[in-house]
């Protein structure tokens, strides 16, 4: 099987299998439920659910379309900021945020009509539109952050480390608000956040600054942000060369692979959950629902950028090994990242 790498993990964790292994735990395996997390009942409208939510969500979608001939509004208002924690216990309390989840997991009331479509006529109303997985990481994507580098004066390895040490702290913070926004992560224990995050926020950091080289530059420069960016000449500064070799290295594996968007937006996530405690989570059964549910969404990328079906599982392979890669070439990375230059 193609797993992130095990002879790379980190002192006193494991890493996780991108596919699952073949052996399985002594005992029934229970289902969890991806938008409450309580044990799952089936398949409901196309996504694992219980019985609970898949009344509610058909009920809230009967009623939204019921309401398409008045004002066509949602009468579902979040009394919060429209991040409410849905569970078993307080799947009740907000019914505008259980929805929103509802529809972040992919459920669709039209996934078990699909094979009738062909004999029963189109309603006179249009479905509302469900989004994609890939579409919600599309929405979610952080925006560019400016670093604030003032190009007019001289580039000095002091100046660039100073920079990169404050544009770091505030990328840290823009990865833990989209951690928080995916889909199931919220589900999790809190340890269990805090536990990967603590563990992969280089990584996501360093994938991302990959991507943006990729994508601006080609992979021949450094791509921190758009008013600050490492040339050839910058890298041969005191200090710089060899962290920024190294971070080139993931930027020409994207070049070589040509990474998709849509690829590089699921394996940003995988990147998140590749890595969990020997002793597991706390919530390890939601833990792996949900990175299931997202080695699925990679794999539909992969369909959607390759014509020949032929090559779907070895694309899946070489993007599963730039995962595993990211563990050696990340080593070093924490110095330039938050090294304070000391003249």
């Amino acid at each position: 099987s193609v797993s992130f790498s095990s002879s790379s993990t980190r002192a006193g964790e494991t890493s996780s299998s991108v596919v699952p292994s073949q052996s399985k735990p002594s005992g029934q395996t229970h289902k969890i439920c991806l938008v409450c997390s309580d044990e799952a009942s089936g398949c409901h409208y196309g996504v694992v659910t219980c019985g609970s939510c898949k009344v509610f969500f058909k009920r809230a979608v009967e009623g939204w379309r019921a309401r398409q001939n008045t004002d066509g509004q949602h009468n579902y208002l979040c009394a919060g900021r429209n991040d409410c924690i849905i569970d078993k216990i307080r799947r009740k309390n907000c019914p505008a945020c259980r929805f929103r989840k509802c529809l972040q997991a992919g459920m669709n009331l039209e996934a078990r009509k699909n094979k009738k479509m062909m004999k029963v006529p189109r309603p006179p109303h249009p479905s509302p539109v469900v989004p994609t997985m890939l579409s919600m990481l599309k929405a979610i994507e952080p925006e560019v952050i400016y670093s604030g580098y003032d190009s007019t004066l001289p580039a000095t390895s002091s100046r660039l480390m100073t920079t990169l040490n404050r544009l770091g702290g505030q990328q840290v913070i823009s990865a833990v608000k989209w951690a928080k926004s995916l889909a199931g992560f919220r589900n999790l224990h809190l340890d269990d956040q805090m536990t990967l995050l603590q563990w992969s926020w280089l990584f996501l950091m360093s994938f991302s600054l990959g991507w943006r080289s990729y994508e601006q530059c080609n992979g021949t420069m450094l791509w921190f942000a758009p008013d600050l960016v490492i040339n050839k000449e910058r890298m041969k500064l005191p200090f710089m060369n060899d962290q920024c070799e190294q971070m080139l290295k993931i930027c020409n594996e994207f070049v070589r692979l040509q990474v998709s968007y849509d690829e590089y937006l699921c394996m940003k996530v995988l990147l998140l959950l590749s890595t969990v405690p020997k002793e597991g989570l706390k919530s390890q059964a939601v833990f792996d629902e949900i990175r299931m549910m997202y080695i699925k969404e990679l794999g539909k990328a992969i369909v959607k950028r390759e014509e020949n079906a032929s090559q779907n599982w070895q694309r899946f392979y070489q993007l599963t090994k730039l995962l595993d890669s990211m563990q050696e070439m990340v080593k070093g990375l924490l110095q330039i990242c938050f090294y304070t230059f000391v003249t």
